[in-house]
């Protein structure tokens, strides 16, 4: 009898280191997962918001036609712009770009699109935010962006956006196509910074931050 107390005693130890061992693994796997679904998500948002700001273009409102006394001019029908807004830690941007792809055959759509980014309030944390990208596949009049959005990044610290000012040698805070300052005129890259709060917990957040040049900075272009 006594020698079946001590086994199962002994086994009961056991047991106990094991699953102590085993619940530990798993925690350990569910905190490995959450930071890679974290590296994930930022690392494709990035991507994005850099596919669609790199092609970023500018186009006259005003186009001349015809040579020496012949010259007209004409307005066209649609607004290009460029506007970044700081907002302490909620930026948003607004802009025309060459990056629509056209999913569905005969559509009237082409490459010509109009993006949006910004943040609002994250329904299931009220003190994380999601990063949202709104689209419209073809120019207008206005430099409004309306329509369906998706959050591209979700439960996010803060999203900041910066404009390098060729002129001025420098980063800026914020950037209006429509402002005496920057009219018609683009920054030479933006830089885009997003922070995370770390799914370990505590107060550690992980930041996330990425450059993007914008290949037709230097003038507009006309069609």
């Amino acid at each position: 009898m006594l020698e079946v107390m001590v086994a199962i005693g002994l086994m009961g130890v056991i047991m106990t280191l094991i699953w102590s061992s085993t619940s530990q693994s798993m925690r350990s796997k569910d905190r490995t997962e959450a930071r890679d679904a974290v590296f994930h998500s930022a690392q494709v948002a990035l991507r994005k918001i850099s596919d669609d700001v790199s092609a970023v273009f500018l186009s006259p409102r005003a186009i001349a036609t015809g040579t020496g006394t012949d010259v007209t001019t004409r307005t066209v029908p649609y607004k290009t712009f460029f506007m970044g807004e700081d907002r302490g830690e909620r930026d948003s941007l607004r802009f025309t770009s060459l990056s629509h792809m056209r999913l569905v055959k005969n559509s009237k759509e082409c490459d010509q699109t109009r993006i949006a980014y910004e943040m609002v309030p994250n329904p299931d944390d009220n003190r994380l935010y999601n990063v949202v990208r709104r689209e419209q596949p073809w120019l207008g009049d206005r430099d409004e962006v309306v329509g369906r959005s998706f959050a591209i990044l979700e439960g996010v610290l803060s999203f900041n956006l910066e404009y390098y000012d060729e002129r001025k040698r420098e980063w800026v805070k914020d950037w209006n196509t429509d402002a005496a300052e920057n009219r018609d005129k683009l920054p030479v890259a933006m830089r885009v910074s997003v922070v995370f709060t770390d799914p370990d917990g505590g107060d550690r957040d992980i930041p996330f931050s990425t450059a993007v040049i914008l290949a037709m900075w230097k003038n507009p272009i006309s069609f």
